[in-house]
């Protein structure tokens, strides 16, 4: 009995380091998508300094790990079997569920995880207990520190709220002073904004890092705590002039502080959230020692020693779990993967959006959208003119810049250093607040701050914002469900339920894995001629043909593709054409966007080269459209099992893909005739006006029914517009 034992906390400690590696990836997002979304510096820089905060907070998150002692229920009820079991739940419901989310590329949040976990295993543990050892239900509370629990719940949730509010002010009052062109005011805004978030981090170093360090008790660190005002007053006066002096040349205050931030909200992500990943399997190896001092039965043997606060963690495991965070940080493609959902959600530009409206989100962006205006229309004008004034933002994006950055420094700076502060007040007080919320929500309050949700990305951003606050709360369900059903397995089990419900998490990361795409997603970047508005309209012709050429081919390739998908009714080739379509959409889409603000930024000399190249996509979008609903159609109608084409229809189409390959091969020949020439389609028209009067004939004839023919029609219709849009895009590039 003790082997296994001794075998379940070295299983434990080995899923500490897997969770480890699944929890950076998926907060990974909470300290890098400012320094990242704003370009600050190079990606290897970034995750330096990252790197560096994280190891410097691990070593310091000593003071968090009782949480899983006795955090959310009282461990002198509870025998050190029972404890050990619910730690095994716990890690393994873990596990299985970041990976999910990861996997899904949504944030999620380590600390509703794990806070749902241990209160649904210890509630599914004492509840058997209870039940088998006939204890009344009114003692359930001597099992479930409910206080603690509903403590702990409410400040993770009330930090959303602070976190949001407090992004939403504090970037409108920066925003309002330095306003968009922060260059001017760097010297002043950026010293003294510099001075106060080097305060926030030496605060964090002295009141958080030290007091929960070996170094507590030395002398220069009992001064330092005990003197902070005075020593937080020399900082600022310190930094502020020094920043003041060096701001007058190349340095830049905001850059430094995007930096700062970076190191401070790693840190603080490091020193709150290692509990999150190896607080279980620390105290589940603690449990074992004092277990193993005892000399009693693992039934038998109860851990009132638990119940002791304040004992510190083993510092070799936070040494070693900082290495393994930094590591998988410079490692994992999902945490790129994940950063980009945070970055698209708060950039400053318009672009293609991943999320979509609703009906509900809607009513709610126009119930804000008419308040807002009630507010402004009782304030006076004057006031107003001066907020709208200092809110002008003129277009500074460089023609040439296919990477820009989605927000600047200033915005960087604040979601950094507020995001820091809140964690750091929370780790201060031995609250686990999230910092996956903390992040998110203030990068959002400090969007709206910076109206990057306009009229045209309001609905898309608050679906967004929607979509993975209610990914949190579906977290909590998912966490409290799973662990109080793998919690009801361990029990009735034991060991042989332990062994049940890791085949299910091991089976349910594989499939989870294999339904997803977890290969990290390089944003589109389009390949528009270079200096196109410099050029002469001949060159963009030239650009044209070969991408016209090319699109040629691939149309060619597609035809005869789907023909003999329908002819074998392979469904899934069907489904992976319909997904590259709208892979092809938003690629399209970028084109048109990134064309946009492009043209935005030109003056009326460079208008005409525009306005081939807006057609040109244009075109190209309505065929991409046209294609995905002729995918869509046919996947469906293969997918459902719907009766199939006859051999006489797939005939018809066989010769109409023929006749479609001959006027591709005249669209080309044209693209380089030496006149601008429109290729005639009247003979093949006519071909597919043909094939549709007999599918009515054989309708007519009940030959073929309504599913058969939709499929039928669809594909001979769309066939007829997509090659009138391929002849329009060959007529425009000659």
């Amino acid at each position: 009995m003790e082997n296994f034992f001794l075998v379940l906390v070295v299983l434990l400690l080995a899923l500490a380091v897997f969770d480890l590696i699944v929890g950076v990836s998926n907060d990974a997002v909470n300290f890098l998508t400012s320094a990242v979304g704003s370009k600050a510096g190079s990606f290897k820089l970034i995750m330096t300094v990252a790197t560096i905060g994280i190891f410097v907070g691990a070593v310091s998150a000593g003071g968090m790990m009782e949480i899983a002692r006795n955090g959310l229920f009282f461990p002198n009820k509870f025998s050190f079997q029972d404890v050990i079991f619910i730690y095994t739940v716990v890690m393994l419901s873990d596990v299985l569920l970041l990976d999910i989310f990861n996997s899904l590329k949504l944030p999620t949040s380590t600390t509703v995880s794990i806070v749902f976990e241990l209160l649904g295993a210890s509630m599914a543990m004492s509840m058997l207990n209870m039940y088998h050892n006939e204890v009344p239900l009114s003692e359930w509370g001597e099992y479930i520190n409910s206080t603690k629990a509903i403590q702990k719940i409410m400040a993770i949730f009330i930090s959303v709220v602070v976190a949001f509010v407090a992004g939403w002010l504090v970037q409108f009052i920066m925003r309002s002073i330095v306003t968009f062109e922060y260059e001017r005011f760097k010297r002043i805004g950026g010293s003294i904004f510099g001075g106060i978030s080097v305060v926030i981090v030496v605060n964090f170093i002295i009141n958080v890092a030290f007091k929960n360090s070996p170094l507590k008790y030395a002398e220069p660190v009992v001064w330092l705590i005990e003197h902070f005002w005075l020593v937080g007053g020399l900082v600022f006066a310190a930094t502020s002039a020094t920043f003041f002096v060096l701001a007058s040349g190349r340095f830049d205050p905001f850059r430094f502080i995007t930096f700062l931030g970076t190191f401070a909200l790693a840190m603080a992500f490091a020193s709150n959230d290692l509990v999150n990943f190896i607080g279980v399997p620390v105290a589940s190896f603690d449990a074992y020692e004092l277990w193993q001092a005892s000399d009693l039965p693992a039934d038998e043997f109860y851990m009132d020693a638990f119940m002791q606060e304040g004992v510190p963690a083993n510092q070799w495991f936070l040494v070693i779990a900082g290495l393994i965070m930094a590591v998988t940080l410079w490692l994992s493609k999902k945490a790129r993967n994940v950063i980009q959902t945070s970055v698209n959600l708060s950039r400053q530009s318009d672009g293609v959006e991943r999320f979509q409206g609703n009906s509900v989100v809607r009513a709610i962006v126009k119930g804000v959208s008419g308040f807002s205006n009630a507010i402004i229309k009782v304030i006076p004008d004057p006031v107003v003119n001066t907020i709208e004034n200092r809110f002008h933002r003129k277009p500074v994006m460089e023609l040439e810049q296919s990477d820009a950055p989605a927000f600047d420094m200033v915005r960087a700076s604040t979601n950094l250093m507020i995001a820091a502060l809140v964690i750091s007040f929370g780790t201060a007080y031995k609250l686990p607040l999230s910092t996956t919320f903390v992040s998110f929500m203030v990068l959002m309050g400090t969007s709206l701050a910076d109206r990057a949700w306009n009229r045209d990305s309001a609905v898309y951003r608050v679906s967004g914002v929607f979509t993975v606050i209610g990914g949190w709360f579906i977290t909590a369900l998912a966490a409290l469900t799973i662990s109080i059903f793998f919690g009801y397995i361990v029990h009735a089990y034991e060991f042989i339920g332990v062994g049940i419900v890791l085949v299910l998490v091991i089976g349910g990361i594989i499939l989870v894995n294999r339904l997803t795409n977890n290969k990290e997603q390089v944003p589109f970047t389009p390949s528009l001629p270079s200096n196109w508005f410099n050029q002469e309209t001949v060159e963009i012709k030239q650009y044209l043909r070969e991408h016209t050429e090319n699109l040629f081919d691939f149309y060619g390739t597609f035809v005869d593709d789907v023909h003999v998908a329908l002819t074998n009714e392979n469904g899934k080739e069907l489904l992976g054409h319909k997904k590259h379509f709208e892979k092809l959409q938003e690629e399209n889409a970028t084109y048109l966007v990134t064309l946009s603000d492009q043209l935005a930024l030109l003056e009326d000399e460079h208008k005409e080269r525009g306005k081939i190249l807006v057609a040109y996509f244009n075109l190209e979008s309505q065929l991409m459209q046209i294609l995905h609903g002729l995918t869509k159609v046919a996947s469906t109608h293969v997918l459902n099992m719907h009766r199939p084409l006859d051999q006489y229809q797939l005939d018809q189409l066989k010769t109409l893909n023929d006749s479609v390959h001959r006027y591709l091969a005249n669209f080309k020949r044209a693209l380089h005739a030496s006149e601008v020439e429109q290729v005639s389609m009247n003979q093949l028209n006519d071909s597919i006006f043909a094939s549709i009067e007999l599918q009515i004939d054989g309708l007519i004839h009940e030959r073929y029914n309504y599913k058969n023919s939709l499929m039928y029609f669809t594909y001979l219709y769309r066939l007829r517009d997509s090659m009138s849009v391929l002849n329009e895009l060959q007529y425009l590039s000659q």
